[in-house]
């Protein structure tokens, strides 16, 4: 940019760019380099920016190696994939979960050293700048789980852990801010629903949405909400023909909560895709089926979407049954077509470049 245009002009000009050419132009002057990281800015731009380019990421397992592929989820998809190095924090995890994606943060949890440790860490990175964090947690004795998201006025990372003593029937939820490096308790009392707690979690809008289930008597399917503004529960009023279903998954569908209904049509395992439409009901409606009709169609998992609503899914390799491959499946036609990447323990989460993190030196907070 030319030194005769003016700064309020050239600032509106950054505005527009993607992220990885603000990060060469943080090297340009020290002017440009304080306006790209001042914590204003780098919220703005996430909400302000209109056309954000988007990834898949896939985490699975290879030859006995946690493996990270991301693939640029454009028009030459699925042509732009590589191999993503993760950070160091990572490799310390054992048992790795892949949690959320949220706002261009992935956010993964596992034990700190061996898998019978007492500590666990929850690590979230933003790929498109190789920044991380690392946040330990003291695994308490009872049964508990961590949720990930974002709070839509601040753009600040949260994690809210949920505690469930099953002794004492009393329940505890506190929550971190990323920002201040402090955890505070936010509910403490009688359970705020009976039931189990799992750790499949989907987060949109600034809600976290954590799968449970009561299996006392007829198996009954719960979705509790976690907002990150008021830091309250909720739950989600499901279908009724969801609420006993047997087999019942989450996943986000075109940026709303969507629920994934296993159930079987002759010798064809499908899925029933539901998602939840915005309004002051927010119900649910039922969009399509996902049916591959395949020697292997029982193993099929839908493991996520693409951002053209297109379902990505796991099925058994046809020559290798020990291992799966990915394939996309297109709800239109019906077909599917395969992206070359085949291992095991897959999980997939969409992403998109973000500057989140941008001000944050690769550490870990205790």
């Amino acid at each position: 940019m030319s030194d005769h245009i003016p700064f309020d002009i050239q600032s509106e000009i950054m505005k527009r760019l993607p992220v990885k050419s603000l990060i060469q132009f943080r090297s340009v002057s020290k002017q440009w380099k304080s306006f790209i990281d001042n914590p204003k800015f780098i919220k703005n731009y996430h909400i302000n920016h209109t056309n954000p380019q988007h990834h898949l990421l896939v985490h699975y397992e290879l030859d006995m190696v946690q493996t990270y592929t991301s693939i640029i989820d454009n028009n030459t998809f699925p042509q732009q994939k590589f191999t993503l190095t993760p950070p160091i924090l990572l490799s310390l995890l054992r048992g790795t979960l892949m949690l959320n994606s949220v706002n261009g943060l992935l956010c993964f949890c596992g034990r700190c050293g061996s898998l019978d440790s007492s500590t666990s860490m929850v690590v979230i990175w933003n790929p498109t700048l190789r920044k991380s964090v690392g946040i330990v947690i003291p695994i308490p004795k009872v049964r508990h789980i961590v949720g990930f998201g974002v709070c839509p006025d601040t753009s600040d990372p949260k994690l809210v852990k949920i505690i469930v003593d099953q002794i004492s029937s009393m329940w505890e939820v506190e929550v971190f801010t990323l920002s201040t490096r402090f955890w505070k308790t936010v509910y403490m009392g009688a359970p705020f629903k009976s039931c189990n707690l799992m750790w499949r979690q989907v987060c949109v809008d600034g809600v976290i949405y954590f799968r449970a289930y009561d299996d006392i008597g007829v198996r009954t399917n719960f979705v509790l909400s976690f907002d990150l503004k008021s830091e309250k529960l909720g739950e989600v009023c499901l279908p009724e023909r969801l609420v006993h279903t047997s087999v019942l998954d989450m996943a986000k569908v075109n940026e709303s909560l969507g629920l994934l209904e296993y159930y079987d049509e002759g010798d064809v395992r499908v899925c029933g895709v539901w998602m939840r439409k915005d309004g002051a009901n927010k119900t649910f409606s039922k969009i399509y089926t996902v049916k591959v009709e395949d020697k292997s169609s029982l193993y099929n998992i839908v493991l996520g979407f693409r951002n053209n609503g297109e379902v990505v899914m796991e099925l058994m390799d046809d020559d290798n049954y020990l291992e799966s491959v990915i394939k996309v499946y297109k709800p239109l036609s019906g077909h599917t077509n395969g992206v070359g990447i085949n291992g095991e323990s897959f999980s997939v989460r969409s992403y998109m470049e973000t500057l989140l993190l941008l001000d944050e030196s690769e550490s870990i907070i205790y």
